[in-house]
C-alpha cells in the first residue's frame, strides 16, 4: 500500500543560521517541498538550492498571505507546514510516515519545543505550543489573515501528534526581546476594544500567569528574563493600541 503523497511547504527570509538544518532533516519525508523565498539577502538562497525543492521568490505579502501563497502551490495529497527556523525530528517524521498510512482524521497539531540557543525553554507557557501543521489538501485549509502569530483555520476533526517538533527560534534572549517588539507592534493592530485595556495591568497579570502558575520560575535566570520580557511585549501591544485608538479620536 502506497503512502499518500506529501508537500512540505515552508517561506523564507534570510533563515541562512538554520535553514540547512530544517531541510536536512525532512531528506525521504516528502515528494514535494515548496519554498517562497521574499528576496532573502544573505545565504538563503543558495543554500536552499542545493536542495531538491521547487523554489519561489516573492514580494513578501505578510505573514498569513506569504504562507498561503506557499500552500497554492502544493499538489501533493497532504501538506506539512513548517517554518523555517523548525526541525522535524526522526522520531516525529516516522511518526508523519505512519500516520500517512492509514489517516483517520484531516489534520494532526504538533507541538513545538521553543530553543534559546540550544536550551529548551519547556517552563512558562512554552510548551507544548500545539499548532495545526499536517493536514489534507484542496479542504479549504489556510492561514487566517492576522498582523502576527497566523494560524490555519480549517472545519472538521483534528488531533494531535505525539512528538513534537524542535523550533530554534532565537540565538540568544536579545533576539528573543528583539522579536517581541516587532510583534507587539503588530498585534497592536489587532487589539479590539481598545479603550477597556489597562496595559499595566495585562502586562502584570502576564507576568504573573507564566511565571508562578506556568512553572516560569523553573527555567531559573533565563525563564524570569523571559517571562519579564513577554509581559513588557503584551505591555506594549496594548499601550500602542490605545495610544493609536487615542489618536484617531483627537
Amino acid at each position: 500500500m502506497s503512502l499518500p503523497s506529501l508537500s512540505i511547504a515552508i517561506i523564507t527570509f534570510n533563515e541562512e543560521r538554520i535553514i540547512e538544518k530544517t531541510l536536512s532533516a525532512v531528506a525521504g519525508l516528502a515528494d514535494e517541498i515548496i519554498v517562497v523565498d521574499s528576496f532573502s539577502t544573505d545565504k538563503t538562497v543558495d543554500i536552499v538550492k542545493r536542495f531538491n525543492i521547487k523554489f519561489f521568490q516573492e514580494k513578501w505579502q505578510g505573514y498569513a498571505n506569504q504562507k498561503n501563497s506557499a500552500l497554492s502551490k502544493c499538489s501533493s495529497e497532504w501538506i506539512l507546514v513548517l517554518d523555517a527556523d523548525e526541525v522535524i525530528t526522526s522520531e516525529l517524521k516516522q511518526e508523519i510516515l505512519n500516520i500517512l498510512t492509514n489517516p483517520k482524521l484531516i489534520g494532526y497539531k504538533i507541538a513545538r519545543k521553543m530553543f534559546i540557543g540550544n536550551r529548551w525553554v519547556k517552563h512558562g507557557g512554552y510548551f507544548p505550543d500545539y499548532q495545526l501543521r499536517l493536514f489534507k489538501n484542496n479542504i479549504g485549509a489556510c492561514f487566517r489573515q492576522r498582523e502576527v502569530h497566523e494560524s490555519i483555520n480549517l472545519d472538521g476533526e483534528i488531533g494531535c501528534l505525539i512528538n513534537p517538533l524542535e523550533h530554534y527560534a532565537y540565538e540568544d534572549l536579545d533576539n528573543y526581546k528583539q522579536a517581541l517588539d516587532k510583534y507587539a507592534e503588530l498585534a497592536s493592530k489587532e487589539v479590539k476594544n481598545k479603550n477597556l485595556y489597562v496595559p499595566g495591568l495585562r502586562a502584570v497579570w502576564a507576568f504573573l500567569f507564566r511565571y508562578l502558575i506556568r512553572f516560569g520560575f523553573v527555567e531559573g535566570n533565563l525563564g524570569f528574563n523571559m517571562v519579564k520580557a513577554y509581559s513588557n511585549y503584551v505591555y506594549k501591544k496594548y499601550e500602542l493600541a490605545c495610544t493609536s485608538s487615542k489618536s484617531l479620536l483627537m
